[in-house]
Formats: structure tokens, C-alpha cells, sequence
């Protein structure tokens, strides 16, 4: 792996030999998942990480006090090992945080989940919305959706379809929704229980509880250096023996099990002797692999994905009253898919004079992209159109963070392909994780879950012997 370097004064070049460096186990990104998985395995692993600090998307940058989450995140844990994990490691800076949010439609303002809070809606629309599950619920039919759209369809009734779950999923997808797949765009869809939908339509307040209600987001004390969810990607690659930062991978040789990387000292080799973990998107992994077979190189370029403009904006006045954590907005003309208000997840993230909403715009990765100012500038249009600033606010800085990829798209094509380049990874001795490593979608703690696992994994492959700790003092 040769690198050329000019020397000034002359056409002499030296070529320099890359540094190379083993160890029994390789981690190819620092996101959430890699650090987790990287974290019960002491200094028998290398991290590799492109960027200058680790956490992947979970960074939260600060613009003169004011600081944003690059996306929406709140973390709530689907199992017990994760959630004994996490809180034993951030302790008292990891605060409960059970989310208020709101969706905003053309037919009425109602508590999210939408098919549970109806009674916000409008009489006529809401006696459709019943009418419509009704007929789902008590009539007999055995209809297979046949993709997305249909899945709506079948699962909550036209009523609720047309009234917000159709024209939101068209913003946030940028795709005709019957030409989507059938499954994979959540964890799991399924028909709300007739009686709980009824009681939310009669009572402003039927006390129903979303999956996400026991959330939890950082809140460390007014000196931290880092705030946000970032607090937590810190705290968790602060466990970490060896993260190589500024490491860009060029090529990986699986048959070898040797990764080349550019770094600004020059290119470096590593090589792993038990096992590798990618979290890289799997695309770019397939890209990167040598021995990629050229037909699912060329498919894996098919698979298609939506990039996020998280548009930040600081504002300078009296903080907003019963805004919510965040908001969804139906309404088609608008750019973004929801407003989020970054002081309700920790009332520090913004001077006391102030306060910070997130606007969060979906569109087709492979569109090309606006100008910033063309993207800044609708987006304070459309948030003041929506009355999101009272009279005594003002927007003092505007700041965009464009994440790429954010969310895969599924398609019936996709599905095969995904399927044939997972196996090819894993044929190989290596593990592809976390959303974009696995092409899925998935949570934080779900990343983390999985990471965790598989570290586990490792370290009992080896055995305690081998001076492997799992961290489960």
C-alpha cells in the first residue's frame, strides 16, 4: 500500500511504508453501536473512525450557547442490560425525560399517537376516522398489504389515513408511498385496539401511554464541556481503550482480514486476528471490499435512502408554553416534517433569554441539494407561518447540519439486496450492525443493545482467561 510524497525542491519521490498494526478484534465506525460493542472489550480492539470525534450521528454542536442535537433523539430501552448499563454509566446526568409531542393537521391538533388523542379533531372527521377502523376491526377481512401504503390503509382506515398518516409519510418518504415496501419502516404497525382509539375520541385525556413515554435524555450540571445527547456518546467512548479518530478507510481485504486507511500522518494497515464489526453504511462497506462480487457492488448502489436537513435555529425571548418536546406537521406546503424544542429536553441547552427549535426536512438522497440560503430561508418562513415565534421572539442565528444517509428507504427490490450483501459480510467473519451496518431502522439503544451483544459475544469467545473483562462488576 505505497504512498508517494513530492519533496520540495526536487521530482524526487519517497514512498513510505505503511504502518502496520493487529489486534483480535477491529470496529469499523465510532457510532453508538461500535463504541458499545468496543467498550466490553479492553485493549485487545482497535476503533476506527473517520471523523475527529466519535458518536457518529449522536453529536450535539453549540452555536453561542445554544446547542442541537444533529437529529431528534430521546432514548428509551427495549431491554434491561442496556438500561442497568447506560444509567449505571451517566448516573445522576441521565434525567427522565417522558415526551410531550403533538401533531398539528388541516382537521385539528391532537396529543401524539395520532390514533389514540382523536378527540382534538373536528366532529365530522372524527366519527370518520371510528367508522372507518370499525369496519377494519369488526368486518371480515383477510386482505394482505401489498406495500406501505396499503399498510396504512389496512391498519388504521381511510379516515386516519387521509387526515394525517398519508400526507405525512408522503413529506417524510419524498416517494409514492404504494411504491414502498410492506414492512421494515418501524419496529412493528399493528391495528390499534378499537376501545382504546373510542376512549381517545371521547376524553381529551384517556391516559393512554406511547411506547416511548419512559424516555430519558442527558442533563449533566451547568459546567459540562459537552450537552445534548452527545453527553452520552462521550461518557460511552470515554470506555473505550483505543479509538483511532481521523481514519478514513480506502479499501478492506477480507481474505486477509486487512483494512488500509488514510490518515493525515500517512496511511496505515490493520489487520484483526478473531472477528470484525462494521457499522459502516452497507453500502460503503460492499464499496470498500475488494473481494465484492461486481453484480452486488452495482446492486448495492440501487439501494435507496433519504438524507435529513436539520435546520437550527437560536432564538432570542420568552421560551414557548405547552409547545411540546416536538411537533409533527401534516400540511404538504410546509418544508419540514416536525419542529423540535431543544430546551424541553434540558432547559440548559439554551441561554435563559432563549431557546432553540430543530427543523427537521426529509428529501431523496439523490436530488440534488439547495443552497443553504435557499434552504435557511423557507425554513423560517414556514416556522413563522406556523406561528411556532411569539411577537416578542426573534430568530437570532440559523444554522444547518445536513446528515447523509438518515433514513433507508425500503423498497420490495431493496429486501433481496440487503439480504445478499449482509450475507456476503457475514460468509466473510464479518458482522455488519446498527442501522446504516445492517441498512434498518432502529433506535439508539437498540444500536447500543446490539453492540453490546456482540462484545459480550467476543469477550466469551476468548474467555476471561484471555484478559478479556465484560465489564459486569
Amino acid at each position: 500500500w505505497p504512498h508517494l510524497s513530492s519533496c520540495r525542491g526536487g521530482d524526487i519521490s519517497v514512498e513510505r511504508t505503511p504502518v502496520r498494526q493487529e489486534s483480535d478484534f477491529l470496529v469499523l465506525g465510532a457510532g453508538l453501536t461500535g463504541i458499545a460493542a468496543a467498550s466490553l472489550l479492553d485493549d485487545r480492539t482497535v476503533v476506527l473512525e473517520r471523523d475527529e470525534c466519535p458518536g457518529g450521528l449522536v453529536k450535539t454542536p453549540c452555536w453561542n450557547g445554544y446547542w442541537f442535537d444533529q437529529v431528534l433523539h430521546l432514548l428509551y430501552f427495549w431491554d434491561d442490560d442496556t438500561e442497568r448499563r447506560i444509567t449505571a454509566l451517566l448516573g445522576d446526568d441521565l434525567a427522565r425525560c417522558p415526551p410531550v409531542a403533538w401533531v398539528e393537521t388541516q382537521k385539528g391538533t391532537v396529543l401524539f399517537p395520532f390514533q389514540m388523542h382523536l378527540a382534538g379533531l373536528d366532529k365530522e372527521t372524527v366519527a370518520r376516522c371510528i367508522t372507518d377502523l370499525a369496519r377494519l376491526t369488526f368486518g371480515a377481512t383477510n386482505e394482505e398489504p401489498k406495500n406501505f401504503e396499503e399498510v396504512l390503509q389496512l391498519t388504521f382506515g381511510g379516515g386516519m389515513c387521509e387526515t394525517f398518516l398519508l400526507p405525512y409519510n408522503r413529506k417524510m418518504w419524498k416517494r409514492p408511498l404504494d411504491t414502498l415496501a410492506a414492512a421494515g419502516f418501524t419496529w412493528n404497525i399493528t391495528r390499534p385496539d378499537f376501545d382504546n382509539v373510542l376512549r381517545g375520541a371521547l376524553e381529551t385525556d384517556p391516559g393512554y401511554e406511547s411506547y416511548n413515554a419512559k424516555g430519558w435524555y442527558p442533563r449533566p450540571a451547568s459546567d459540562s464541556p459537552v450537552r445534548g445527547m452527545e453527553f452520552l456518546a462521550q461518557k460511552l467512548a470515554a470506555t473505550v481503550e483505543n479509538i483511532r479518530l481521523g481514519h478514513v478507510i480506502e479499501s478492506i481485504e477480507l481474505s486477509s482480514r486487512t483494512v488500509h486507511v488514510r490518515t493525515k500522518d500517512g496511511p496505515e494497515v490493520f489487520t484483526y486476528g478473531e472477528a470484525c464489526l462494521a457499522t459502516l453504511p452497507l453500502p460503503t462497506m460492499l464499496r470498500l471490499c475488494v473481494e465484492t462480487p461486481k453484480e452486488l457492488r452495482v446492486a448495492c448502489r440501487q439501494l435507496t435512502h433519504n438524507r435529513v436537513l436539520s435546520v437550527a435555529l437560536s432564538v432570542r425571548g420568552p421560551r414557548p408554553k405547552r409547545c411540546g418536546h416536538w411537533r409533527y406537521y401534516a400540511d404538504e406546503s410546509l418544508c419540514f416534517t416536525r419542529l423540535i424544542y431543544m430546551h424541553e429536553f434540558d432547559p440548559q441547552l439554551a441561554p435563559p433569554d432563549g431557546w432553540g427549535v430543530l427543523a427537521e426536512i426529509t428529501e431523496r438522497a439523490e436530488d440534488p441539494l439547495r443552497t443553504r440560503e435557499e434552504i435557511l430561508k423557507r425554513t423560517c418562513d414556514d416556522v413563522i407561518r406556523v406561528g411556532a415565534l411569539s411577537g416578542e421572539c426573534k430568530i437570532i442565528d440559523r444554522n444547518l447540519m445536513v446528515i447523509d444517509p438518515a433514513y433507508v428507504v425500503f423498497t420490495p427490490e431493496n429486501e433481496s439486496i440487503v439480504n445478499a450483501a449482509r450475507d456476503f459480510l457475514v460468509q466473510h467473519g464479518v458482522t455488519p450492525l446498527g442501522r446504516y451496518g445492517r441498512w434498518e431502522y432502529s433506535s439508539m439503544a437498540q444500536c447500543m443493545r446490539d453492540g453490546f451483544a456482540w462484545g459480550k459475544e467476543m469477550a466469551e469467545r476468548l474467555g476471561a482467561g484471555a484478559g478479556i473483562s465484560t465489564h459486569e462488576e
